[in-house]
């Protein structure tokens, strides 16, 4: 059986970080996925950020946890 991810949130590199850590202790598999190239990034001095995709089974827990790590952000 495939596993389906479906997209949780996008933050800049060192909050996706910050997140991708919480999901690791807790568990929850996770794929991240830059949004521009590193390459794009350096010549236009942009932050980079990162979508984080958790499987479907496991969203609820995720937001769950963002939410406890982010209280005021969106989700």
């Amino acid at each position: 059986m495939e596993t389906v991810f479906e997209f949780l949130t996008q933050k800049e590199a060192m909050w996706a970080q910050m997140l991708i850590q919480v999901l690791k202790d807790n568990n929850v598999p996770y794929t991240a996925i830059p949004v521009h190239g590193a390459g794009l990034t350096i010549k236009t001095g942009m932050r980079e950020s990162l979508n984080i995709f958790v499987p479907k089974e496991a969203k609820e827990k995720a937001q769950e946890l963002m939410e406890a790590l982010f209280p005021e952000s969106e989700a």
